[in-house]
């Protein structure tokens, strides 16, 4: 997935994005993300209190622990810091019901909130610790930059035993990826404009010339090319985008902006549309739906959560 993401993001549909943006101007929520992100982030806490060992030496060591054993060492040293800082690229509505949860649990921890953009977030994570002025504890975001942040040292590898409940492709070997959740991207359309028998259902039908120029899409979604990339092979795949760029698409930077100016009626579709979005639009009397798009639904890599080194 990580090749075909790098492919992606080479393609000329993609460059086309980021032009056209400058020019211009995401519930998945299970029980295991509740338990999985914020079991997590004591465990942060724990280590950033802990001396005499590097972030990963401490982990570790507390992880050989029997369940008991661990549990009270990380609550004993929680206690101390009294507080984490988490950054996320997650509206802060959903972030802040995660919040209220982990906090009716754990109240001698209060959880600090940083919300943005994935991008900036792990900039900012990186100025961070190039310039040794450490504010962020945990960190949620796209698989894809764990790379980046491990090669300049700034996350530490994490072997937590909850690893063992995460499916294949949610972990690595080297214990720097644990991810929590995965999100599809589904065809959102306004239901004012057009019908859902209308609507596109298929890759195919994002083809067909009455969709020329009222399709939107977002310009940094790497992931979406990269999951038609695994599921056609890369030839067929950059062909159908080569195919899809010439229909014009609206780019914009974001999929919540998107989602809102389809609702708006500045154009019918969103091809890469989170379907949580388009739940609360909905529940809002938001003249929005969705589709799932045959004969694949791409999925974004999952995002994880990783710990300040």
């Amino acid at each position: 997935m990580l090749t075909a993401v790098k492919t992606a993001a080479q393609h000329p549909v993609f460059f086309q994005m980021n032009s056209e943006c400058r020019t211009k101007v995401k519930t998945i929520q299970s029980s295991f993300i509740r338990r999985a992100a914020f079991l997590l982030a004591v465990m942060i806490s724990t280590a950033a209190s802990l001396h005499g060992a590097t972030v990963e030496e401490r982990l570790d060591q507390i992880n050989q622990f029997s369940e008991k054993a661990r549990n009270e060492a990380l609550e004993k040293e929680a206690r101390k810091e009294g507080e984490l800082v988490w950054y996320a690229a997650m509206a802060s509505d959903r972030a802040g019901e995660l919040i209220k949860l982990f906090e009716s649990k754990y109240s001698f921890l209060k959880v600090r909130f940083q919300p943005g953009g994935a991008t900036r977030q792990m900039e900012q994570l990186m100025v961070e610790h190039r310039t040794k002025k450490h504010r962020a504890d945990i960190i949620n975001t796209r698989r894809s930059f764990v790379g980046v942040m491990a090669k300049a040292g700034a996350i530490a590898r994490y072997r937590t035993p909850l690893r063992s409940a995460l499916r294949d492709g949610f972990i690595d070997k080297e214990g720097l990826v644990n991810g929590i959740y995965a999100q599809p991207r589904v065809f959102l359309f306004n239901t004012q404009m057009v019908g859902r028998d209308k609507a596109p259902q298929s890759f195919d039908d994002l083809l067909d010339p009455r969709w020329k120029d009222k399709l939107g899409m977002d310009t940094t979604d790497y992931d979406w090319l990269a999951s038609l990339i695994d599921f056609y092979g890369r030839s067929k795949a950059l062909e159908y985008a080569g195919k899809l760029a010439e229909q014009k698409l609206n780019f914009r930077r974001g999929p919540t902006l998107l989602a809102q100016l389809a609702v708006a009626g500045e154009f019918p579709v969103v091809i890469d549309a989170f379907p949580e979005e388009i739940m609360q639009m909905k529940t809002a009397w938001a003249p929005a739906d969705f589709v799932f798009s045959e004969p694949v639904v791409p999925v974004k890599t999952p995002t994880t959560v990783s710990i300040s080194s």
